[in-house]
């Protein structure tokens, strides 16, 4: 008898399907526990996602103690309930309602062409809506969530109800829409109407229960290997200077697709264990050993998708034009179908249509391949064997060469496609004229040895003979997944991973978390930095956290704030302005500073000080008056210090989006306030951000304000011709020099003119990759001449959320601007010297 006779015999009622003993049921309980605890361990996903995982498991349990005939009700109904749950209930509700609005206009009892122009109308009015060009009564979260759940299942649904005559059941069509946990989950699997009702309890319980189990392990250990490329490998374009990084970039950019696979095995793990043996929704795709092979390995649901309501119909229609023709034809239809069906999938999920050249030339050439390579296969055809094919070195290595092959192929491709433009793909080669050494070996031997290993068959219950080899094959696989299950738990526990040293201790402490890499903590930190809001369109992580920002978040650009206007500076605030935020009022007095209004000559007596800084000084978020520059402006005042004379004026020249080579030009204005001192506020990457301005400076054309700096720009070979990872190559390792400039610059003129330098450094909310370029900016100020006051610990004690603006702004809230002033005036109160006294010449 062979694995599929006893796994599905179509002479088995599913009612005897669906029986599973007590003791199988406990096994796999149990497991689902250590699976609870490895989630938890390893902070898989969000906090919502566990907790629905722990919903979930708990019902898997009551459903396999259910008659059959109820199970796919109660599915339904714990599907339905994680809406609300996870959306909270308005908009849980509203979902359900947009969802029942749709799936009713698919039953409707008239002719198929009326019920397809009603379905079209519903999808125009709720993109309108989604473009905001009508309003809404729900809020954006729901956005992505119902795209996931219609905009491609409900093609699937309305394609089956045409051709299926089997009746479609409430319970089939509630739990096919709204599964678990596709709530939690804005990208999910596409998975076919037809072929999800014909699995439900296609293979005995015990199987599909434990196959379960097995897809959710094995997605939790893609998400892991996916968290090793994201926070250790990946590269940025600028860092890509040698052939090693170059391929270090090349492979980890492809690896990120561990995050896609590892979530689809999750999401369809969690199906299994509700009696759905559904297809496989990634196949070995690392060891694709053709362009067509890489098409049907990788995100099957998709390529099945396309092929059954596209392709086929395709051929079939053209059939007339011969096999060939056909087959070039539908093919290169479908691929530029998936490039529009990509761009409506980000539509929903981002709210803006996606159209780049590198998405059209990615989907054309990858079209192309595919047609060649089908072309290929009509004419010599395709190797196949219905039994075990015959195993032997030559054939392994055969294989692992053209897998190798495709693998790099697909990678070169893949980069192309996740790049920010063409020229910053370009800008990545020259790398290869840069020095060769051993590590550029790494990754090809890497690469090669894995996919050697991948290529050597390994014996598994679907291609057991007889029924002794099916059990021992079952066993083993058991034991692998309980294994697996206890190693990365016992890895993850503290006490045991410090004894194995500090490295290990530190990597395993990284990985447990989930976090933004360096590389999304600095986007993230330009976003705070520069008011910058966008992301790139595959960086998922940091696109995860942007999502939950609402459309009409914080901006001062668009509230009227901010005018260009021209010179090196590029731009200022306007004067004597008014916006409204959610957090209150941003108001600007008739100099364009967010303050008090003052007189440009200094009120005898006064002691007065300008603050020179970015978004965090300005007071992004908080209300007028709630700066922490008027604050501590206003408790200086209250306590008087003898130093102070008849009182203190704080000036805010905080403009958002500045950089501190700007600041040598708002220091110019500054001073015709004739202030006592500067206050200049870093707040973090004071060295990236400086080479990052003067990069933008030189592809603008600007004027350099200081000769040092145009120097510096001679020296690196930059110019305005040049792409942007280029220049940054070129400029970032020489960020210390630009700004000992900048800082050079504004202390000597400030003690020309009498005036103090003073340094305050203001941490970001949440460690992150600024911290790294701390300590040398730090260095450069003390040697500039400033005087320093170092708030490095301001926010220590406190939770992030409590004093930061949102997830995805990480500017403090009115506390941290409270406790930023707090700080400032402890440290004047401690020496007033740092403040008031006089420049030191």
């Amino acid at each position: 008898m062979t694995a599929k006779t006893v796994d599905t015999d179509a002479s088995v009622s599913a009612l005897d399907r669906s029986g599973v003993s007590l003791t199988t049921l406990a096994g796999i309980t149990v497991q689902l526990g250590l699976i609870l605890v490895l989630l938890r361990q390893f902070q898989i996903e969000s906090a919502a996602f566990r907790f629905i995982a722990v919903i979930a498991f708990g019902a898997f349990v009551v459903h396999a103690l259910l008659p059959l005939r109820v199970r796919l009700p109660f599915f339904s109904a714990v599907s339905l309930l994680c809406i609300p749950l996870t959306l909270g209930w308005v908009n849980g509700l509203w979902l359900i309602a947009i969802g029942a609005v749709l799936i009713g206009a698919c039953h409707l009892p008239i002719a198929v062409k009326w019920r397809a122009a009603l379905l079209l109308t519903l999808a125009a009015l709720l993109i309108a809506q989604r473009s905001q060009l009508l309003p809404a009564p729900w809020s954006e979260a729901i956005w992505p969530i119902l795209g996931s759940m219609f905009m491609f299942r409900l093609i699937a649904y309305f394609y089956d109800l045409r051709h299926d005559p089997v009746p479609v059941t409430r319970a089939q069509s509630i739990s096919y829409f709204f599964m678990l946990p596709n709530a939690c989950f804005p990208l999910f699997p596409v998975i076919d109407f037809k072929t999800y009702r014909r699995s439900h309890y296609s293979t005995a319980a015990d199987v599909t229960y434990q196959r379960g189990v097995d897809w959710i392990v094995r997605g939790v250990i893609h998400l892991i290997l996916y968290r090793y490329f994201y926070y250790f490998v990946t590269l940025a374009p600028s860092e890509v200077t040698t052939p090693a990084s170059l391929l270090q970039y090349l492979v980890s950019n492809f690896m990120l697709y561990l995050r896609v696979s590892g979530l689809f095995h999750l999401v369809v793990g969690m199906l299994y264990l509700f009696g759905f043996h559904l297809p496989e929704t990634h196949n070995r795709y690392l060891l694709a050993s053709s362009f067509t092979d890489f098409w049907r390995r990788i995100n099957i649901y998709w390529k099945d998708f396309m092929q059954k309501v596209f392709y086929f119909p395709a051929v079939f229609k053209l059939k007339h034009l011969g096999t060939h023709n056909a087959v070039i034809v539908a093919t290169l239809y479908v691929f530029i179908l998936t490039w529009f069906l990509h761009s409506y999938q980000w539509f929903w999920l981002r709210g803006t249509w996606l159209f780049v050249w590198q998405d059209i030339l990615f989907w054309a050439v990858l079209g192309v391949l595919v047609v060649i390579n089908s072309l290929y296969e009509i004419k010599h055809g395709r190797k196949r064997s219905l039994g075990p094919e015959v195993w032997s070195w030559r054939r392994v290595l055969v294989g692992a060469a053209k897998t190798y092959l495709t693998f790099w192929f697909i990678c070169v491709l893949w980069s192309f496609w996740t790049s920010d433009s063409i020229t910053n793909w370009l800008a990545l080669w020259p790398a290869l004229k840069g020095p060769y050494s051993a590590a550029v070996l790494l990754f090809p031997l890497l690469t090669f040895a894995v996919i050697l290993l991948g290529s050597i068959p390994m014996q598994k219950s679907e291609r057991a003979q007889t029924a002794a080899d099916l059990k021992r094959a079952r066993l083993r696989e058991r034991a692998t997944t309980v294994a697996l299950l206890l190693g990365l738990i016992a890895f993850s526990i503290e006490d045991i991973h410090r004894r194995l040293g500090n490295e290990v201790a530190t990597f395993a402490h990284s990985m447990r978390s989930a976090h933004l890499s360096r590389l999304d903590n600095a986007k993230l930190e330009r976003g705070y930095y520069e008011g910058l809001m966008s992301v790139d369109r595959f960086n998922s992580q940091l696109w995860e956290v942007y999502s939950k920002r609402p459309a009409n978040w914080l901006d001062v650009e668009n509230a009227g704030l901010k005018r260009f206007v021209g010179g090196f500076a590029q731009t200022e605030l306007i004067p004597s302005q008014v916006a409204l935020t959610r957090y209150g009022s941003v108001s600007t007095n008739r100099w364009g500073l967010r303050d008090k209004d003052y007189e440009l000559a200094r009120p005898p007596g006064v002691f007065r000080a300008v603050v020179l800084g970015a978004s965090s000084v300005m007071g992004w978020g908080v209300a007028d008056g709630e700066t922490f520059e008027a604050l501590l402006e206003q408790r200086l005042n209250q306590e008087r210090p003898a130093a102070a004379g008849a009182g203190v004026e704080l000036l805010n020249f905080g403009i958002p989006g500045y950089q501190p080579p700007q600041q040598m030009v708002a220091l110019d204005r500054a001073l015709t306030f004739q202030p006592n001192a500067v206050i200049f506020v870093a707040t973090g990457r004071e060295l990236s951000r400086s080479a990052n301005y003067l990069a933008e400076a030189v592809r603008k054309k600007l004027p350099m304000p200081d000769p040092r700096l145009q120097a510096i720009v001679d020296h690196s070979g930059v110019r305005p011709e040049m792409d942007e990872a280029v220049m940054l190559q070129r400029l970032e390792p020489l960020g210390a020099e630009i700004l000992k400039v900048v800082y050079g610059a504004i202390a000597e003129r400030c003690r020309a003119a009498g005036v103090k330098p003073v340094w305050v450094f203001l941490p970001q909310v949440r460690a992150g990759s600024w911290q790294e370029e701390t300590p040398q900016a730090l260095r450069i100020a003390i040697e500039a001449g400033f005087s320093i006051i170092n708030l490095e610990h301001v926010y220590e004690g406190r939770d992030v959320a409590q004093v930061r603006l949102a997830e995805w702004d990480d500017h403090p809230n009115a506390l941290g601007h409270r406790l930023v002033a707090d700080a400032i005036h402890r440290a004047i109160a401690a020496d007033q010297n740092l403040l008031f006294g006089t420049p030191s010449r």
